[in-house]
C-alpha cells in the first residue's frame, strides 16, 4: 500500500527542515563578517534570504548585508540594504539598528547632517539604554566632523557620565589623554590572552565580546593603533603564563569553531 508524501513527510517537518536550511548561511554570514571576510558574509546572507524565513530574521539578513557593503565601501548597496528595513521590517527589531547603518553610511560620505539625522532617530528609550554610549559617540564624531566642538563635547560628557565602563567610554578619556592604552585599570605587565576576532568598528567589537561573555568567557575588547587607525581585538583571558593562553586557544577552537590564536597584551 502506497502511503501519501504527506503521511511519510508531515507539511511541518518540511517548514522546520527549510527553515533549518538557512539557519546555516547566516551562521556562516557571522563568521565570515567576524573574520573580516566581507563579500563571503554578503554572499552568506543573500543566500539566506532566498529561504522562508521570518521577517525579524529577513530583516536581520538585510542588516548585515548593509553591514558588509558598507566595509567594502560600497555605500550604494549598503543604503539599500537598510532601506529594505525602513521600507518592509519597520516593526522588526532591526529598525534601530538600520538607522545608525544609515547614519553611518553618509557620515562615511560625508553628508554629516543626514548622518546626524538618523542616528537621532534611534534615540528612544529602549534602544538608548541598550546602545546609548554607541549613539552618543556617533552623535560626537559627526559634529566634532562638522567642528561643532561645543555639541561634540556634550555627547561625550554623556557618554563618560552615563556609560563609564563602556568602549566608547575608554575611547574618549583615551582620545582625551593622549594615552595609548585602553585598559588602564591593571598593572603594567605583558601578558597573553586568545584573540578571537578584530574589527574596525566598536560596536561590532562590543557585540562580539558580549557573546562571549554570555558563554561564560573572560572576554574583552582590546583598543589599539593600526597603521595610524584605531582598531578592536576582541579577546578572551589574561595570563601570565603563554601555555595557559594556549590550552584556552585550544579550547575555544574545538568549542566554538574559530581561528583563536595567542598574542601578547600589555596591561598599564
Amino acid at each position: 500500500m502506497k502511503l501519501s508524501l504527506k503521511k511519510k513527510f508531515p507539511l511541518s517537518l518540511f517548514l522546520i527542515s527549510y527553515a533549518a536550511f538557512a539557519a546555516g548561511p547566516m551562521e556562516s554570514g557571522e563568521t565570515y563578517f567576524l573574520k573580516a571576510r566581507y563579500g563571503l558574509a554578503a554572499s552568506s546572507y543573500s543566500k539566506a534570504l532566498t529561504y522562508d524565513i521570518n521577517d525579524n530574521n529577513r530583516a536581520n539578513c538585510w542588516y548585515m548585508l548593509g553591514q558588509s557593503y558598507l566595509m567594502m565601501g560600497e555605500f550604494s548597496k549598503a543604503k539599500d540594504a537598510f532601506s529594505k528595513i525602513t521600507a518592509k521590517y519597520p516593526k522588526t527589531d532591526w529598525l534601530a539598528g538600520a538607522y545608525i547603518g544609515l547614519g553611518d553610511v553618509y557620515y562615511h560620505e560625508k553628508k554629516y547632517d543626514s548622518a546626524i539625522k538618523y542616528y537621532e532617530k534611534t534615540m528612544t528609550s529602549k534602544y538608548l539604554s541598550q546602545h546609548g554610549s554607541s549613539i552618543y559617540y556617533r552623535l560626537a564624531k559627526a559634529h566634532r566632523a562638522k567642528n561643532y566642538i561645543t555639541k561634540a563635547k556634550y555627547y561625550e560628557g554623556i557618554i563618560r557620565d552615563k556609560y563609564p565602563d563602556s568602549l566608547e567610554s575608554r575611547i574618549s578619556l583615551q582620545n582625551k589623554s593622549g594615552s595609548s592604552s585602553s585598559r588602564s585599570a591593571y598593572s603594567s605587565s605583558k601578558k597573553h590572552a586568545v584573540q578571537v576576532a578584530f574589527s574596525t568598528r566598536a560596536d561590532f567589537a562590543q557585540d562580539c565580546s558580549n557573546k562571549y561573555k554570555k558563554k561564560g568567557y573572560d572576554a574583552y575588547v582590546d583598543v589599539i593603533s593600526y597603521k595610524g587607525k584605531t582598531r578592536y581585538r576582541i579577546l578572551v583571558g589574561r595570563y601570565k603564563s603563554k601555555e595557559a593562553a594556549e590550552f584556552l586557544q585550544k579550547k575555544i577552537r574545538t568549542k566554538e569553531k574559530v581561528e583563536a590564536f595567542v598574542t601578547t597584551i600589555t596591561d598599564n
